[in-house]
């Protein structure tokens, strides 16, 4: 063969190669940090597409809301949607949902087979019901498991950090209750606490999943995380979680499909803030089947903004909305955004990148 021909066929070839692994294949780094609670959805969903590498660090919402402030993280992830002291132009954008189970360790007493309220909640958490054999935990059970709440303490365990899960936890019991739970919402438990401080023997975990391991592992203990954390990946309870009564007089178990009844109806002009992403939670609104300790996770990103970075946290963002949440987000323990309330989503994660 003449090696003219030879070298247009290397060329040839050489030129094949870079269109198949040149830019098609190229991946974007991000970072971004926030919240325990969608730390599974987040990074599970990462490793589902190769577009983007994502390393996300669970450090609570606070901590998110800060980072991306200071502009440490491309992308930041937050349970409730606080102002942010920040240079940078942002919005919050819902990406996820999903209950806050609330968690007990008792020997004898199965998965969901106790049953809790709002009002006895509200004082386990305050320090005014200390022991498991209380009147006002027993009178909400079947007989069966009343005969086996024992006469032993409540041991609290409590996120010690600013979380997002807090803030949900802490507005839902001042919605219900608020002549118990008599403070505002706060994302610092201790510090929203009625009684200023939690009780007596509580224990402090940083993360949701940290939490759930002091709950599995400490007998008499209560606590409060998300539900894709009290389960492994094959989604066998890692810990048991026990129904809450809800504005409609039922006793609901935590699950995606009952979150995902509570937060699909907070899409109206009432509830959300298109300016800013925000959306507002009645925690006290009438809703068959539906489980009404539940929140939502922000993504918190720039807003027009015409960097490569800002281009990829808005591809990133669709993705969560568009595929990961409702292809795996159920699997996960979460309730993918639907309805009306993901169309509202995307138009914001529009408004990410612009090329203006």
């Amino acid at each position: 063969m003449p090696k003219r021909l030879l070298t247009a066929l290397a060329v040839a070839a050489l030129a094949l190669t870079t269109f198949f692994a040149g830019p098609a294949f190229a991946v974007t780094s991000l970072k971004g940090t926030g919240s325990s609670f969608a730390y599974k959805f987040i990074t599970e969903c990462s490793t589902k597409q190769s577009e983007y590498n994502v390393t996300y660090i669970s450090q609570g919402s606070g901590t998110g809301r800060t980072a991306f402030g200071a502009s440490t993280v491309d992308f930041g992830a937050s349970d409730a949607a606080s102002s942010i002291t920040t240079g940078r132009t942002y919005r919050y954008i819902p990406v996820v949902g999903g209950p806050i189970a609330i968690m007990y360790n008792i020997p004898g007493i199965a998965n969901t087979k106790l049953q809790l309220d709002a009002s006895t909640l509200a004082k386990i958490l305050s320090g005014k019901i200390t022991k498991w054999n209380d009147a006002a935990i027993k009178k909400l059970q079947i007989a069966a498991i009343k005969a086996k709440l024992p006469n032993k303490s409540i041991r609290v365990v409590y996120r010690s950090a600013s979380s997002g899960t807090s803030e949900n936890l802490t507005d839902y019991l001042r919605q219900n209750v608020p002549s118990i739970w008599t403070k505002a919402k706060n994302g610092t438990i201790a510090s929203g606490n009625p009684a200023g401080r939690m009780p007596a023997g509580a224990i402090g975990a940083a993360t949701s999943q940290a939490l759930v391991t002091s709950v599995k592992n400490t007998n008499y203990t209560l606590g409060y995380a998300d539900l894709s954390d009290s389960v492994d990946s094959s989604g066998k309870a890692k810990v048991t979680v026990a129904k809450l009564k809800n504005a409609n007089g039922e006793y609901i178990a935590p699950s995606s499909a009952a979150a995902g009844k509570f937060l699909q109806e907070f899409y109206g002009r009432a509830n959300f803030n298109s300016a800013t992403g925000a959306v507002t939670l009645d925690f006290t609104k009438v809703i068959a089947g539906a489980y009404q300790a539940s929140l939502l996770t922000y993504a918190i990103a720039d807003r027009n903004a015409t960097s490569a970075k800002a281009e990829a946290v808005e591809g990133f963002v669709k993705y969560l909305l568009n595929t990961c949440g409702p292809d795996h987000g159920r699997d996960l323990g979460y309730a993918p955004i639907g309805g009306q309330l993901k169309v509202k989503a995307l138009e914001l994660a529009d408004a990410i990148h612009t090329t203006n």
